[in-house]
């Protein structure tokens, strides 16, 4: 009986991970503007910092409040399974795209911003592969989010 007193409480922090998420969304790209106007070599390099280690922070808060709350919301939920296609699509296509994040964040974002960190990236080439991929990841994200809020609707 207490766990699905505590359904409500997961759905919360469920929301409020991908709020955390997306909310970073509009100033990373007004970083990213800051950055590319920058003309000063050590402020630009400052305001880069920055942005990786807001990058960092509110995507590990969003992603691990994310899965944690998902994993446990399938698990104690009585009508909800992993990547089950027949009966709840919406949420096996946010499963298939929350593992295509994580690849994402896995394979290129992680990669790039230690070469970043670590001065390796003097022609700001790996910058700009780097926010092509967080863009990327946060497209998937707000796809996630639309599918959540608009499941009932019309999925």
């Amino acid at each position: 009986m207490l766990v699905y007193q505590l359904y409500p409480i997961l759905v919360l922090a469920h929301v409020l991970s991908a709020v955390i998420w997306l909310g970073f969304f509009p100033v990373e790209i007004s970083l990213i503007k800051s950055i590319k106007g920058e003309k000063d070599f050590t402020n630009k390099k400052l305001l880069i910092q920055k942005l990786l280690s807001l990058t960092n922070l509110t995507g590990m808060i969003g992603s691990i409040g994310i899965i944690a709350t998902g994993i446990l919301l399938v698990i104690i939920s009585p009508i909800y399974n992993f990547f089950e296609v027949k009966a709840n699509h919406w949420l096996t296509t946010k499963q298939f795209i929350i593992l295509l994040i994580l690849l994402i964040t896995f394979a290129f974002i992680i990669p790039l911003s230690k070469k970043i960190k670590n001065n390796n990236d003097q022609d700001g080439i790996s910058f700009s592969k780097f926010i092509k991929w967080t863009y990327i990841e946060k497209i998937f994200v707000l796809i996630n989010f639309i599918l959540a809020v608009l499941h009932r609707y019309y999925f």
